[in-house]
């Protein structure tokens, strides 16, 4: 191998393990949003879902380089949480999602977040208050289990898309 090829190869090394854990899923923009609507194709995250079997809908941890956002829904039968991860550049660098439900059939439903779209009204580095709107692009992996896979049931996996907002501003 020639000395050139040898510097390219390890230029091409360093590059990739530089790029590990370093993944962006997508980055918050600041736009207008005047008005929290209550009836939209978005699920809220806020005190008014709040309940005997929610204490919080929308959590955040914040400090000086990153903010997480937690969204939680449980009804009792059914639920959803959401995290999402930002750094001081508002970009998106970890999402998570899981659902659940009181059905026990043996199935399991993994998710892979691919892209995350965020609209927020203001920084939220610089405000404590402030609205988000967001989209989760992900694939799901679905495992039918033991018992429905007997009944010809089969694994899957497909695309998901899931549209959420959350709100710090509301009072109860």
């Amino acid at each position: 191998m020639t000395k050139p090829m040898r510097i390219l190869l390890i230029l091409i090394c360093m590059t990739n393990i530089n790029c590990i854990g370093q993944e962006k899923l997508g980055k918050a923009e600041i736009v207008e949003l005047r008005n929290y609507e209550k009836e939209d194709n978005y699920f809220p995250h806020d005190c008014s879902m709040e309940s005997d079997m929610l204490d919080k809908a929308n959590e955040l941890d914040k400090n000086r380089n990153t903010l997480t956002v937690k969204n939680i829904a449980n009804d009792g039968f059914t639920g959803h949480s959401i995290v999402l991860k930002l750094n001081s550049k508002l970009e998106v660098k970890k999402a998570e999602y899981d659902e659940w439900t009181d059905v026990l059939d043996g199935s399991t439903t993994n998710y892979k977040i691919d892209r995350v779209e965020l609209k927020l009204n203001s920084d939220p580095f610089n405000s404590k208050n402030f609205i988000g709107y967001y989209t989760l692009y992900m694939t799901g992996y679905y495992k039918a289990g033991d018992i429905l896979e007997k009944e010809g049931v089969k694994d899957e996996q497909f695309d998901r898309e899931f549209k959420g907002k959350f709100n710090t501003t509301c009072e109860k």
